[in-house]
């Protein structure tokens, strides 16, 4: 098997939260510098960035795995990460039908101007940087799709769903549940960089024998790389990463 070096959770402009630099030249050149052989482009509840870091990234050798990291029903956040960008855009569009949809100058939402500002923090560009749009949705609300229904949905797209940051308060799986449910089945679970892994099994036993992922969850180019897992695989694909959070067919998951 090859050791691959994977950050799977990085975010673009497209989330409210990230910064402006977060354009996808910039992704690819400091995953580049960090050294790293597969990223995942997983914004909040959208995938709208992922084709353009895509493109950015050929000729560069590094894998871009497409992706949301989507908010749950029932709080929590979970990385979907996809081979394709068609699969990522078939959840994108259950994930968007679950998202609250008021009106602009609705009860509760403020003046229309607030409204604006929310999209104006949600930029939408192609490969070579270049504004595109919006995303007129709010991508930091959580959806009414359950955790159950999200499994269930990245399942049938053959793709992966790890919980994300699951010591996170407010929005990490144990923070919430208070522990890591023997179903759905994950075959990961990843922490934040308050822990590590060795702490994460003593503090959440609930993990059990799932492998343990480490991302840098980067809002800012400086982050990319810093939180990284090392995957022994034969190839850079979802089912190949499946295999190694199973441990399955010689793959397995190190951390550097």
């Amino acid at each position: 098997m090859t050791p691959y070096q994977a950050d799977l959770h990085i975010h673009t402009l497209l989330s409210p939260c990230g910064e402006i630099e977060m354009i996808p030249s910039l992704i690819v050149e400091a995953a580049k510098r960090a050294r790293l052989d597969i990223i995942g482009i997983a914004d909040h509840n959208s995938c709208e960035n992922a084709g353009a870091v895509i493109e950015a990234a050929g000729g560069s050798g590094i894998r871009v795995l497409p992706g949301l990291e989507v908010q749950s029903a029932e709080g929590i956040h979970v990385v979907c990460l996809f081979d394709l960008l068609e699969q990522a855009n078939e959840l994108q569009e259950a994930v968007y039908a679950a998202l609250p949809t008021p009106s602009p100058g609705g009860e509760g939402w403020g003046e229309g101007a607030r409204w604006a500002k929310t999209f104006a923090e949600q930029i939408i560009v192609d490969s070579r940087d270049e504004f595109v749009g919006y995303c007129e949705r709010h991508l930091s609300l959580p959806t009414s799709l359950s955790i159950d229904d999200l499994w269930e949905r990245v399942e049938h797209l053959n793709g992966i769903l790890i919980p994300s940051h699951i010591d996170r308060s407010g929005t990490g799986l144990c923070d919430i549940l208070g522990m890591v449910p023997d179903e759905p089945d994950f075959p990961a679970v990843e922490i934040s960089r308050n822990t590590t892994p060795l702490e994460a099994r003593a503090s959440y036993p609930s993990i059990g024998s799932r492998s343990i992922i480490c991302n840098s969850d980067a809002h800012w180019l400086a982050a990319i790389g810093e939180r990284r897992t090392t995957f022994h695989i034969e190839h850079r694909t979802v089912a190949e990463i499946r295999l190694a959070c199973r441990s399955e067919s010689g793959r397995r998951v190190g951390h550097v």
